[in-house]
């Protein structure tokens, strides 16, 4: 290899700095290839303090010591070079560097005849090339881009290992032969190993990109959960010609919904909404509802499952408050009695409050009946709301963003079912089931 490149990797070595940061190998593709780079640097520093002990006496006993120790020079300085090359590139160099490294330990095999006495070719750290190779073959099964080259660079070092120790020294054939076998198996493991290591990276990294988009996803459906039906209420606003009372229904939500953006803003609103459900709830539009909603003020002792919920009779009638504008019709007494879990109150009246907006914006209807209940026997509540309007085709147009997420996907994430029936002309009919709160 060109002496300029070797210098230019030795400058870039900083051995004691094998990875990045303090806390180890990261959990990232990069990490995982730096794993195998410093698997391989440590094998190779492995064998290589194994030959030098043995130097001394395989010189000692070889027929030409000057050509051992020409041949043990080079492998030397090619083995430092090729452990510098991949510490300063973060991976296993792949290239010219890779093929080089095969073809000395290719030749340093293939010239032991000529240097070492034929008692000497196999079963002896004399012979250190054998040492060596095995390394090399490590090498190129974990670093060489595909399997066909992998396999080449091991019958190359292979080949290179059997003429000294099975072509001509008879007397160790089947040794050199068992040794032989050697090399496929340190080829097939540490390629399968790196293979799994990468492939772990890779996933990895896959999992974090993923869990990113999931993150923006979920942030940007809490600002539209925060103003969908804030929309809503300043569209009819600007409507003219609106009925007096109507305004000053739209107005108070209005107001609510500007005290909940600017408790977004100021990130107040995500701690409370993590204490109780309902100051997450739109229809609330101060602490005092949401208290009432929790049982108790958030923080006044005790976890939020242990306090009573609301009724669901109570719960319906609180969502319909702001909605003095449409012709609701309850059906709810028989759910006075039915309590709602704590964790479920606030994003069913929030889903329920969402249904009466789509109402007011799109049905157009004559009639809307609220409809509550908990059938004996089946261990469950109902609710449904019923309007007479226009309807629309479920086949045809999809759900929108309200119907969508914050009533199917918000009721579902606490264990309630939602169901949306709908058709040209015959009105829509959303229904909603969930288990009521333990006594």
């Amino acid at each position: 290899m060109p002496a300029r490149g070797v210098l230019r990797a030795l400058r870039g070595w900083r051995p004691w700095r094998p990875w990045p940061g303090s806390g180890g190998l990261s959990t990232t593709a990069a990490g995982a290839e730096l794993a195998v780079v410093i698997a391989f640097v440590l094998m190779r520093a492995g064998t290589l303090l194994e030959i030098l002990p043995a130097a001394p006496r395989g010189t000692a006993r070889a027929t030409d010591p000057v050509l051992d120790g020409l041949l043990m020079a080079v492998a030397l300085g090619q083995s430092a070079a090729m452990c510098a090359v991949a510490v300063r590139r973060r991976q296993y160099p792949a290239g010219r560097w890779a093929w080089a490294d095969v073809a000395v330990a290719a030749a340093v095999l293939l010239a032991q005849p000529w240097y070492l006495a034929p008692e000497d070719w196999v079963g002896t750290w004399t012979a250190w090339g054998g040492a060596l190779s095995v390394n090399v073959v490590f090498g190129a099964a974990i670093g060489l881009p595909t399997r066909r080259q992998t396999a080449a660079a091991t019958a190359a070092v292979a080949v290179a290992y059997a003429v000294p120790g099975v072509v001509l020294s008879h007397a160790h054939a089947s040794t050199a032969a068992s040794n032989l076998i050697g090399y496929l198996v340190f080829a097939v493991a540490a390629r399968s190993s790196a293979t799994f290591i990468r492939r772990l990276g890779r996933d990895a990294d896959e999992a974090r990109r993923q869990a990113a988009v999931l993150a923006a996803e979920a942030e940007r459906d809490r600002h539209r959960l925060l103003l969908h039906d804030q929309i809503t209420i300043m569209r009819l606003l600007a409507e003219p010609g609106l009925e007096p009372g109507l305004v000053e229904v739209l107005r108070r939500q209005a107001a609510a919904g500007a005290a909940r953006v600017r408790h977004f803003l100021e990130q107040s609103d995500a701690d409370l909404s993590d204490t109780c459900p309902a100051y997450a709830d739109p229809v609330c539009a101060d602490a005092a509802c949401a208290d009432a909603a929790c049982g108790g003020r958030a923080g006044d002792g005790g976890p939020i499952g242990a306090r009573p919920g609301p009724m669901l009779a109570e719960l319906v009638r609180q969502a319909g408050e702001g909605f003095t504008d449409l012709p609701i019709d309850y059906a709810v007494d028989l759910a006075a009695d039915v309590p709602v879990p704590p964790a479920v109150a606030g994003p069913l009246r929030a889903a329920l409050a969402t249904v009466l907006h789509n109402v007011r914006a799109h049905a157009a209807a004559g009639q809307v009946v609220v409809h509550a209940d908990a059938p004996p026997g089946l261990g469950s509540w109902e609710v449904s709301v019923r309007d007479d309007g226009r309807g629309f085709d479920q086949a045809r147009r999809p759900l929108g963003f309200g119907l969508r997420v914050q009533v199917s996907r918000a009721l579902a994430e606490v264990g309630v079912e939602s169901e949306i029936r709908s058709a040209p002309g015959a009105g829509t009919v959303v229904l909603l089931r969930g288990r009521p709160a333990e006594r």
